[in-house]
């Protein structure tokens, strides 16, 4: 019998095959000889059933970008002082031992790029429900040359396209990493300000993000060290307002 990981681990062979050449086929392939259950239920079909999907609270999360004391548009609260983000917006409460745990970890640490789907339904869910500030532009948390060879894509860019997808609003390109700093969860917060210090760089060449608001896309949302960091480099580059956004809150 064929474990779950070797499924995913074929699954993801294929799609890159598929990627490469042979598209639906491969599809077609990947869905009837390795089939995927859900994750939480066992049952066939998706990673996530429909019934499995409705028992995640998709409501979103809106804090304080600071303190994570709960605010109405997740801007700060009255005591903390603003840094660079203008509001911080999440879909879902982070839980590494619940469903939402087990996707991310999936999607982001063992390549299911297949997960989109999932992830795709739980945006559209959260937007269906809440109203996020206003935006001109998406953009994401970027990878490093190096991080983004290793995994195969950058999960931040692949939500940030599903976001476009439903909103309707542009992707853009606009921040890349200067260098390769060592993986943000085995650093306390204090720490993590210092692994990030300027270790991004603003690349998009045209002038029409100048006072433009946007949405800068992250995966999880844990101490806000990352997409500070980004939107200090987009505020220095003439941005409007920088609307954090994340599938979780950790």
């Amino acid at each position: 019998m064929i474990g779950k990981w070797m499924v995913y681990g074929i699954r993801l062979m294929l799609t890159n095959l598929g990627l490469m050449a042979l598209g639906g086929i491969i599809n077609s392939i990947k869905d009837i000889f390795f089939p995927v259950n859900c994750l939480n239920c066992a049952k066939e079909g998706d990673f996530v059933c429909s019934e499995c999907l409705e028992t995640l609270d998709l409501s979103g999360v809106f804090c304080c970008p600071v303190c994570h004391k709960q605010t109405l548009m997740g801007d700060y609260c009255e005591v903390c002082q603003p840094l660079f983000i203008d509001n911080q917006c999440s879909v879902i409460r982070y839980d590494e031992k619940a469903l939402i745990g087990e996707i991310i970890h999936l999607f982001k640490y063992q390549y299911v790029e297949d997960l989109s789907k999932t992830i795709e339904k739980m945006l559209k869910i959260f937007l269906d429900k809440q109203k996020l500030p206003d935006f001109d532009f998406i953009t994401f948390v970027p990878l490093h040359g190096r991080r983004y060879v290793e995994r195969g894509f950058n999960q931040s860019e692949k939500i940030a396209n599903l976001l476009s997808g439903l909103s309707q609003k542009p992707v853009v390109d606009s921040l890349k990493r200067n260098r390769y700093t060592s993986p943000q969860a085995k650093f306390n917060r204090q720490e993590r300000l210092q692994n990030l210090a300027d270790a991004f760089d603003f690349i998009y060449k045209k002038n029409d993000l100048k006072d433009k608001n946007i949405l800068l896309v992250d995966d999880v949302f844990t101490t806000g060290s990352t997409i500070q960091e980004c939107a200090k480099t987009l505020k220095m580059n003439n941005s409007g307002k920088v609307i954090g956004f994340s599938l979780a809150r950790g």
